[in-house]
């Protein structure tokens, strides 16, 4: 063995790879922690992985952002717990610097109505946009709202506003939620009062779940997961596949209750967040989906063209 000639070599093979960033980790990180808590695995699955990590293991190392995500597609987790417990892993799993109050969050978000068997069709409600939200709402929010190409009956065509926000007007900010506990019991009372305004006389556990619509908000990352944990243990949840509001197949954590089915989409291998559903008897489906927010100082240049108009 001519270890100067295979070191030579291996260089050059992986000269071209991008390098293992934390961002191209981050899916392999959270793929390779499914396929270790699955219960049930082939044994020849089992040992593939163990010759993959023992003789390949330099390789993985330096080729994960290419390699890794691959290679590793775990089954589908054991139980609905199990992947909410991965979600959280994976909300806090890429660095996250904290925003400033006078910065904005800027992420995309599409958002729909679909008719369902022996319902009528809901209407032409369709949003389709990008946002940036004032970090504490002190600033005024741009919306730019993009017709769709795949639904061009759909919405209401392109449109651009700045909107400031209604005074006495409850609309959670960042700066909101980036108040909210995350310890679990101080968490789990706090979205059971948040979700009693919409469930009026109902179980804790239903207050809970209805109340992770918030999960449409941008928020710290850490609130995020910790939330995610007080859903894997709520009774009644289960999983199925589901598209989002991009036509992403996903994996689903659903609950059900008088008021219909809800459910949390995310994604198959990181287990990422990508948005929800809900199917409301007699009102069709509402499907929803969001990017994770990238903070920024200001607004795009075109936005100066705008003057403020009304309140959110």
């Amino acid at each position: 063995m001519n270890e100067r000639t295979d070191l030579t070599e291996l260089r050059d093979l992986f000269a071209d790879k991008p390098h293992p960033t934390a961002d191209r980790l981050a899916p392999a990180r959270t793929a390779l922690l499914a396929e270790a808590r699955t219960k049930r695995r082939p044994r020849a699955r089992v040992a593939g992985l163990r010759r993959l990590m023992l003789a390949g293991g330099l390789v993985a190392a330096m080729t994960a952002g290419v390699i890794a995500v691959q290679t590793f597609k775990p089954a589908a987790p054991a139980s609905a717990a199990e992947v909410l417990r991965l979600a959280a892993e994976a909300a806090i799993a890429t660095p996250w610097p904290e925003p400033r109050d006078d910065q904005y969050l800027h992420y995309e978000q599409i958002a729909e109505s679909r008719p369902e068997k022996g319902v009528p069709d809901p209407g032409p409600r369709r949003i389709n946009g990008e946002f940036w939200d004032s970090v504490d709402g002190s600033r005024p929010r741009l919306s730019w709202g993009k017709p769709s190409k795949s639904r061009p009956h759909r919405g209401r065509g392109e449109y651009k506003e700045l909107a400031t926000r209604c005074p006495g007007h409850d609309r959670l900010t960042y700066a909101d939620l980036r108040g909210w506990p995350t310890d679990q019991e101080q968490l789990r009372h706090k979205l059971a009062e948040h979700g009693k305004e919409m469930v009026l006389k109902k179980d804790t556990a239903t207050q809970i779940w209805r109340a992770l619509g918030v999960l449409a908000h941008p928020m710290p990352p850490k609130l995020q997961a910790a939330i995610f944990k007080i859903a894997a243990t709520l009774p009644g949840i289960e999983t199925e596949e589901l598209t989002d509001a991009t036509g992403k197949t996903g994996i689903a954590v659903t609950r059900v209750d008088d008021r219909g089915r809800e459910s949390f989409i995310f994604d198959k291998t990181s287990y990422v967040f990508l948005g929800g559903q809900e199917l409301a008897p007699g009102l069709g489906r509402e499907v929803w989906s969001v990017t994770r927010p990238q903070i920024t100082d200001e607004l795009p240049a075109w936005s100066k063209s705008l003057k403020p108009g009304g309140c959110v």
